[in-house]
């Protein structure tokens, strides 16, 4: 096998190997015919390798237990095989030596790539990272060389595993870098990006983390502070038992400092009375609490609480006051408690979503609001679907958020909780009521945290009795809204943490896959809370959908599109 000749420039293929994940060949963009592990491990090694490579290593490297003579015949037979199926002349040598044919066929790697994004933006001090090379550095997939990729060689392994870490040492370095030059220019969502990728490459550093912390602040998210914050302190006490460093504390301060600083990001202190109110419903009074101002530029976002809430011990937890109060710089905020249950009537009455639906309406009527955003979560979205099957002309948007569409057990709907899961969880509410129950599944992120786990008992408490369960739990039974799914006419965002322990992800995927041209956001985490977790994330989604459609829903008042 002698030196290449390159064809004409204008012939040549365009040949690409991937190896940030499982690697891949593609010839002018589509999948080479390639499936030999140890001929995409050959290219993948000759394109790390900036000079030739002995036949005697390579054979060794590929088949460590054969003789020389038996591995030197596999590798030569292996690169005639690699050549022939690709149908290119991509592997080049002499009797002594193997590389990658010159001229021609130059494999571009999405390593390489990834690399030279890494090296120019730690070469240029006084630019901020270019958005393409910013996505490409943060891509979930960029720290996996060969991810998942195994050959029964313990030198290959360990060359693969020195390889990935000298990677990874790279990416954080630009990842840092990248952080602080998105926040010196004025970006600090791209700068929330980059610190999010680097605490997914290295959860345990506290680079990331203090980033994240920042860049939240200069955004003016004091929910999104909170929930970096103390996911980075459950994190380190989870995994090392031990407290956040001295480096997060000064980056949370500098942060709740920037933040007090911050026109309209301000949290609100624990003894400010909560914005309550009480609109006149079919069965006695509704409490809600409104926020913001009637003429917000974004109209009015309804927000739609799970099974239990309780609007003035919901005001008195600083996470959900911060987001609150970060809805409230765009729209005016009613979080309302349903009858049944919190601060709304209580005496035997009906529990049913379509109850709930008549619930939102008489609010919305005793504001004087004629069309709203819906923002659900868990009982709230069935209620949000269907008040927005039977009034479309007075949703704008319907954001889905951990959402049900049936509270029971079916054979077509198989995420739901069986009868006997129901009766076993009622025992365990009753038998432990009082206590901050189920917490652990609610929000496994602060099922440690005694803060929370008192919140959490006394908001139950609050919430419903117990006497009043078995009502609850058979009105939530009973919900079944997916013949309403297909009959949705306003835009809508399905939103779900991928690892839900209350609603699981196939939940979020048969609702978008049933609503009309739902989008769909699935995001890493596995709280249902929404106040438990990266709220950040959950908001900056929410926020993003609302600006693609707000000038259609404006369009369709009659009145002139806001400039956002």
């Amino acid at each position: 096998m002698g030196p290449a000749v390159p064809p004409p420039a204008e012939t040549r293929p365009r040949v690409e190997l991937r190896a940030c994940a499982y690697p891949e060949l593609h010839i002018d963009g589509q999948p080479a015919p390639l499936k030999l592990k140890r001929g995409l491990a050959l290219l993948v090694y000759l394109s790390e390798r900036s000079h030739k490579a002995a036949r005697g290593q390579l054979a060794e490297l590929l088949w460590p237990d054969a003789e020389p003579d038996i591995g030197r015949t596999r590798l030569r037979r292996l690169c005639h095989e690699v050549n022939e199926l690709l149908g290119l002349d991509l592997l080049a040598g002499d009797a002594d030596a193997l590389w990658l044919a010159g001229g021609a066929l130059q494999p571009g790697s999405d390593l390489a790539s990834l690399r030279a994004d890494a090296l120019q933006l730690l070469t240029d001090a006084a630019q901020a990272p270019a958005p393409a090379a910013l996505a490409r550095l943060c891509a979930p997939e960029a720290a996996g060389l060969l991810e998942g990729f195994e050959l029964p060689s313990d030198s290959f392994m360990a060359w693969r595993d020195s390889r990935r870490a000298e990677h990874q040492r790279l990416l954080q370095r630009a990842l840092a870098a990248a952080a602080a030059r998105c926040q010196e220019h004025g970006e600090p969502a791209r700068a929330a990006e980059a610190a999010a990728a680097l605490i997914r490459l290295d959860p345990l550093a506290d680079a990331g983390h203090a980033a994240l912390l920042a860049a939240r602040a200069q955004l003016g998210d004091a929910a999104g502070v909170e929930a970096a914050y103390f996911a980075c302190a459950d994190l380190l006490r989870a995994e090392l038992g031990i407290r956040p460093s001295a480096q997060i504390e000064a980056a949370y301060a500098r942060a709740q400092r920037q933040l007090a600083a911050t026109p309209g990001a301000r949290l609100a202190p624990a003894e400010t009375a909560a914005p309550v109110f009480f609109a006149d419903g079919e069965d006695g009074t509704l409490a809600y609490l409104r926020l913001g101002e009637p003429q917000a530029r974004c109209g009015t976002l309804f927000v739609l609480f799970g099974l239990w809430s309780h609007v003035e011990i919901a005001w008195e937890h600083a996470g959900i006051r911060a987001l609150l109060q970060r809805l409230a710089q765009r729209f005016q905020v009613v979080v309302m408690d349903r009858r049944g249950i919190g601060l709304s009537e209580r005496l035997a009455v009906p529990q049913a979503s379509s109850a709930g639906v008549r619930d939102l309406d008489a609010v919305r009527r005793a504001l004087g609001v004629e069309r709203a955003w819906l923002f659900a979560n868990s009982v709230g979205g069935a209620i949000a679907i269907e008040y927005a099957s039977a009034h479309p002309e007075r949703v704008q948007g319907l954001m889905l958020y951990g959402a049900h569409a049936r509270g029971a057990w079916a054979d077509d709907y198989p995420w739901a909780l069986r009868p006997e899961q129901m009766a076993a969880w009622l025992v365990q509410l009753q038998s432990a009521w009082g206590l901050a129950t189920s917490l652990e599944r609610f929000a496994p992120s602060l099922a440690g945290d005694e803060a929370a786990r008192h919140w959490w008992a006394r908001m139950l408490r609050q919430a419903t009795s117990r006497n009043s369960l078995p009502a609850i739990l058979r009105a939530f039974a009973g919900i079944d809204v997916r013949a309403r799914l297909g009959t949705l006419q306003v835009p809508t965002l399905v939103l779900q943490r991928e690892a839900d322990r209350i609603v699981r992800a196939g939940v979020a995927r048969y609702l978008a896959a049933h609503i009309p041209q739902a989008e769909l956001c699935l995001l890493p985490g596995e709280d249902h809370l929404l106040w438990a977790g990266d709220t950040g994330a959950v908001l900056d989604a929410l926020e993003g959908f609302v600006e693609r459609h707000a000038d259609g829903a404006a369009e369709h008042d009659g009145v002139s599109p806001k400039a956002h």
